[in-house]
């Protein structure tokens, strides 16, 4: 293969450049806790590729030690600062405590049963309610691993962090007996002070650990005061031959005019978009060859739907990459939007070979042309924003940039005001008070200048976790917005004077945190400076401009559709003798006599089109068989489903989620993957359970014979290779325990 020049990828988040107008922030002071509301990724990108070799889920709970636990022979707890800081073991239900943290254990943990570790330093530095301010530096080491028949070594563990600063939890490996040690960082994109942008974590560590006869492995907390590290759920194995992954997406709204791109951006009036506004989006993206040979041909797919239609499909410029190599890959034809619309853009990472792993290949995020409404963020929160950590002053500012490309007529702000459940104390009050402001950048002086406010507002109880709108005074002249940049910001107020204390005094609004927007266009003011002076927040504050516009849709259709798979296999649902399956909710009164769903085609998806439902509302619903509550999902009175309309709707359930309503809870199996799929004949099965469990494997054809049958005793993760090419082309049904998969022979 030739070998070609490889463009490092860049790890960090694109700041946009603003000039003098928004400075950096310097600060590194800590600020309490927010729980991060993070979705948790498809079980797919974790599945075992390749022979598992090691695995440690960390039960070493042990009744007869007298701190309850027991460190398993050959591996290390070592604090080397020697100032009582050690890595601990935790039991699955012991939270993580301190000044700032207010965990209730590993969220992200596979077996939080069994316990996890656990470096929490917020606790050692606040015993008794007082706080110090010890740096600790300590590690947890496995024993000596023999890698030497494995050609490539891929770790896996389950993280949750969040520490200041980020870059120093690390893992080192050695193959040499400590005597060189090589250094990952398990920061990823995480900066100071958030929670660990990935909690999942897949290191490719063949460099330095393959056909090593003695290796090392070490996870370092490096010198830090704040916070915690929780691990749990940690193995060694093999990599596929062909494996690349989309690791770093970038989705950039165009500026035709000035500045070439605006980050990513969730709502856009659709006077702002199009050719005379800010144009469109172009592409790019990070691929990891994470496989074990090099990659020919690789390439990255930008395809974007309008309304669920294709509307743009570009690949990049090939290339080819390195083992363990990474390289971008950039789409500069820009995809124009056409009228208000759901804009779904999906890049996909491709290359020559059949790809191990295609699901971690793929990355989507949607956007929408609104008439009114321009937003960075979503609807709903991820984690907190507030100035505690920049002064946290009666009068601070929190704020947005928005650019406006055409002449416009603003009407209001819009801000998600936030009460922290974990500490409602150190977070937004009623009484409270606060008042939105727009400024505008004069070029001439070079500064921020306002331009309009709203009416002073004092927080009441039904204002909380909630979005607030208010009117900007209008004065005939100032509301009539040129082309420029604007801050839309919330003035925030709460008793506690300047430099007040973070613990007791903080208004809170939303942050949203599952975009990939531009840091830069995230601000905030501190009151104290004597000019008007706006810094880039850590945060991306929820926080919108609406405009005085008209003419996008108010209603839209609704499409449910769910897979009935598993009813149907399972026998306690059957179309044959009658029975059928309704959807009920808000939208008709949780009555859904009229509401039934159809299989047309027989594939075991049924389908309901609703009309006309109002546009970004709500609406909560379930499924029921025969129209009867004690048939439906969830019967134990789970939570409903909740959907969020928009001007495309197409919803996509399983019934029940999965879960069987007549197998014993102690069969059902947490994930089970398939690939690829479709396929000439031969799968990969791989199974994720949280707990120990046996596996009943059946597969069948359509006609409901079993053409396929094994029972595997007393597994948590499991995999296996599925030949069927001695069969007949077609369609057939996996299912494991409690899951069932289409399997299609091509």
């Amino acid at each position: 293969m030739k070998k070609l020049t490889l463009l490092l990828m860049l790890l960090s988040f694109v700041v946009l450049s603003y000039g003098q107008k928004i400075k950096p922030s310097t600060s590194i002071e800590p600020y309490s806790s927010y729980e991060k509301k993070m979705d948790v990724p498809d079980e797919s990108r974790l599945k075992a590729e390749g022979e598992i070799f090691f695995s440690e889920t960390f039960n070493w709970k042990d009744a007869s030690s007298p701190r309850g636990w027991t460190l398993p022979a050959g591996w290390q707890i070592v604090d080397q600062t020697d100032l009582g800081t050690p890595w601990i073991w935790r039991a699955g239900t012991d939270s993580i405590r301190g000044r700032w943290t207010f965990e209730k254990g590993h969220k992200y943990s596979k077996t939080p049963e069994d316990g996890f570790l656990v470096i929490p330093m917020d606790e050692y530095n606040y015993v008794d309610g007082i706080q110090t301010d010890i740096y600790a530096t300590c590690y947890v080491q496995l024993p000596s691993i023999d890698c030497s028949a494995h050609p490539t070594v891929v770790l896996k563990m389950r993280q949750y962090f969040r520490c200041n600063p980020a870059s120093n939890v690390k893992l080192l490996i050695s193959n040499d007996q400590g005597g060189h040690w090589a250094t990952y960082s398990m920061a990823y994109e995480t900066t100071i002070n958030i929670f660990c942008k990935n909690p999942f974590v897949e290191v490719n560590i063949t460099d330095v650990a393959a056909g090593m006869p003695n290796v090392w492995i070490r996870l370092v907390w490096d010198n830090m005061r704040y916070y915690f590290w929780a691990i749990d759920d940690l193995t060694l194995s093999e990599a596929f031959n062909n494996e690349i992954q989309l690791e770093r997406p970038w989705l950039y709204m165009t500026d035709l005019e000035e500045d070439g791109d605006e980050g990513f951006t969730y709502m856009v009036p659709a006077s702002q978009a199009g050719t005379d506004g800010f144009g469109g989006y172009t592409f790019k993206a990070g691929f990891l060859n994470a496989g074990r040979d090099d990659q020919e041909s690789c390439f990255l797919n930008a395809e974007v739907f309008k309304n669920g239609v294709s509307v743009y499909n570009q690949n990049s410029v090939a290339r080819d990459i390195w083992a363990l190599q990474r390289d971008t890959f950039p789409i500069t034809n820009q995809f124009i939007p056409d009228g208000y619309g759901n804009y779904e853009m999906v890049l996909t990472a491709k290359q020559k070979a059949v790809d191990g792993i295609p699901e971690n290949n793929v990355y989507k995020d949607t956007y929408y042309i609104s008439d009114s409404v321009y937003s960075l963020s979503d609807w709903d929160f991820e984690t907190y924003s507030s100035t505690a950590g920049f002064g946290n002053n009666d009068g601070d500012y929190l704020g947005v940039v928005f650019d406006i490309k055409k002449a416009c007529e603003v009407n209001s702000i819009s801000t998600l005001i936030m009460q922290r459940p974990e500490n409602k104390i150190a977070s937004t009050k009623p009484g409270y008070s606060y008042q939105y402001w727009l400024f505008k950048y004069d070029e001439t002086e070079a500064t921020w200048i306002e331009l309009l406010s709203s009416d002073y507002m004092e927080v009441t109880q039904e204002m909380l976790d909630k979005w607030i709108t208010l009117e900007l005074q209008k004065d005939g002249e100032s509301e009539f917005l040129d082309p420029g940049q604007y801050i839309a910001a919330i003035q925030v107020f709460h008793g506690g004077g300047l430099g007040a204390n973070n613990s007791l005094y903080r208004f809170t609004i939303g942050s949203d945190n599952s975009h990939r927007q531009s840091l830069a266009k995230s601000v905030y003011r501190v009151i104290t400076d004597a000019d008007v002076i706006w810094y880039q927040n850590r945060d991306i504050s929820m926080i919108r401009m609406n405009l005085k516009e008209t003419g996008a849709p108010h209603s839209a259709d609704v499409v449910f559709n769910v897979d009935m798979t598993l009813p149907v296999a399972n026998g306690y649902f059957k179309p044959a003798a009658g029975d059928f399956v309704d959807v009920a909710g808000t939208f008709n009164t949780w009555n859904g006599s009229a509401h039934h769903l159809t299989d047309v085609d027989g594939d075991g998806i049924y389908s309901l089109t609703v009309p006309a439902l109002t546009t970004f509302q709500n609406i909560e619903y379930k499924y029921r068989i025969n129209g009867n509550w004690s048939t439906s999902e969830f019967p134990s009175g789970g939570p409903n489903r909740v959907y969020r309309t928009s001007f495309y709707n197409m919803i996509n359930d399983i019934y029940n989620n999965g879960a069987s309503l007549s197998v014993d809870l102690n069969s059902l199996t947490s994930s089970i993957n398939v690939y690829p799929n479709p396929t000439d004949g031969e799968f990969t099965l791989s199974v994720t359970n949280t707990q120990v469990v046996d596996l009943n494997i059946l597969v069948t054809n359509i006609q409901g014979q079993t053409v396929y049958q094994n029972l595997v005793k007393s597994v948590l993760d499991y995999q296996e290779k599925i030949d069927l090419t001695p069969f007949a082309k077609g369609m057939y049904f996996l299912k494991v325990n409690n899951q069932v998969m289409k399997l299609l022979v091509k």
